[in-house]
């Protein structure tokens, strides 16, 4: 009779803990499930991008509990990183910590400061490393695995908090200005790559020291050349670089060697050269950060393989209790903010669906999986005081009416806050961010496609 009570006691323990979903990384994708997962925990879903199950405002009876696991302290805005890094204004306000975030504040929602080591999916539990390298473990029910791609600085912060990404920048700018207006003129900033993030670094830094020289070093003949988009789309951003008086050198290859007096040398394929008082190197290509999972569930580039719900293919075990999304994920499309976002609310809707149906009667309706289809090639990309917008369907788009519409002051960075509906506890009245009175989805690159990859 002992043993039973035991047995009884531990069955009733069981169906009363929460359901535990555990979030690693908390960059677009990462936090777009964060959020959702607690508005639909509450009853209160947001209107969702692509089809998925209605909940009617069904709330589970165990209650869901979210432990994120990230290697920051905040929330930032990596869209934003080439204005960020170029001008002090807008430094700190890039980042959010996640303290700070008014929504975030819940009972149910908790953040570690730390990195993934490990992920076992068989036992449902990740070991994890905090900031003094003690090691831990955290169980799971359900996994989102959000931690995009490691790309290097200055595309996004080598720093995990906010205090030293606050100081990365500060030191950072003032190696692009010298620290000194009197003498801008005259000096020279290279920028080697002439990718996505190449193109936006070279525009803000013109834009924003118009006396300063920048020079565009890339290897290949077209800029963008890596990704997939039309050649005229690649000549017209090219062509609004120049406008911007951004000095291009396309087809040839750059080496750089550090001079004594602490400025570069950059040498070119004809062996001419080009003395910089700076060099910001784009080339480096951001890798898929999977290592910490089993080889089985990715692709040879490293990827997670998943189904259009983002659950894990069934190569591994548990695999529908682990879900991807942003840009660790093998999907069609150039990988993008807003894409990650509405990943990250498919896989909250998806794992809501497998949480509500667990607790229904075996006989019961189940709720349905959302399924997001392939994504077109789209881009949006800031050329200093312009902005380039492509989409199969419409086309190109380009000009200063075309960055307010798109992007807004700030690299969209209001317009994100106010989709995601988040706050800061502390809002400053010198805050560069203006109010976004209305937000369409297309100023966060949100935007339904055809299935049609």
């Amino acid at each position: 009779m002992r043993l039973q009570g035991v047995i009884d006691t531990l069955g009733n323990l069981r169906l009363s803990n929460p359901h535990r979903v555990l979030v690693v990384g908390c960059a677009y994708g990462g936090i777009s499930a964060v959020v959702n997962l607690l508005d639909y925990s509450r009853g209160q879903a947001r209107q969702s991008v692509y089809p998925g199950p209605d909940f009617k405002g069904a709330q589970c009876r165990r209650g869901v509990e979210i432990t994120v696991i990230d290697e920051r302290d905040g929330y930032f805005h990596a869209v934003g990183a080439p204005l960020a890094h170029v001008t002090p204004k807008y430094t700190n306000h890039m980042w959010k910590r996640y303290s700070h975030l008014n929504e975030l504040k819940h009972p149910n929602l908790h953040f570690k400061h730390g990195s993934v080591k490990k992920i076992d999916p068989e036992v449902k539990v990740a070991e994890w490393c905090d900031r003094n390298g003690n090691t831990h473990q955290q169980a799971y029910d359900y996994l989102v695995m959000a931690t995009g791609l490691k790309r290097h600085w200055p595309a996004v912060p080598r720093s995990g908090s906010f205090e030293e990404y606050q100081r990365d920048g500060e030191a950072f700018i003032k190696k692009i200005t010298g620290n000194d207006p009197s003498k801008y003129d005259g000096r020279r900033v290279v920028v080697i790559g002439a990718g996505a993030v190449g193109v936006e670094f070279a525009a803000e830094i013109k834009s924003y020291y118009p006396q300063i020289d920048v020079t565009l070093v890339h290897s290949r003949s077209e800029v963008l050349s890596s990704e997939p988009l039309p050649a005229d789309v690649k000549e017209r951003a090219k062509l609004l670089l120049e406008e911007e008086g951004v000095d291009l050198v396309l087809g040839s290859r750059a080496s750089i060697t550090e001079l004594a007096n602490g400025q570069f040398s950059v040498t070119l394929a004809n062996r001419e050269s080009i003395t910089a008082d700076f060099v910001i190197d784009s080339t480096k290509k951001g890798t898929p950060t999977t290592a910490v999972l089993p080889v089985e569930c990715l692709n040879e580039d490293k990827e997670i393989m998943v189904h259009q719900s983002l659950m894990f293919k069934d190569t591994i075990a548990n695999a529908s209790s682990h879900f991807g999304v942003g840009d660790v994920i093998a999907w069609s499309g150039i990988k993008r903010a807003g894409s990650a976002m509405v990943m990250g609310q498919a896989a909250a809707q998806n794992i809501y669906s497998a949480i509500l149906n667990s607790e229904l009667p075996a006989a019961s309706d189940q709720y349905a999986t959302a399924e997001l289809p392939a994504w077109d090639p789209v881009i949006g990309l800031a050329v200093g005081k312009q902005c380039l917008t492509y989409d199969p369907k419409n086309g190109i788009k380009y000009g200063v009416e075309v960055m307010q519409g798109y992007f807004g002051d700030d690299l969209g960075w209001a317009a994100n806050l106010k989709y995601m509906g988040l706050t800061d506890v502390v809002e400053r009245t010198d805050s560069p961010m203006k109010e976004v009175e209305a937000m369409k989805m297309a100023e966060v690159g949100i935007k339904p496609v055809s299935a049609q990859a």
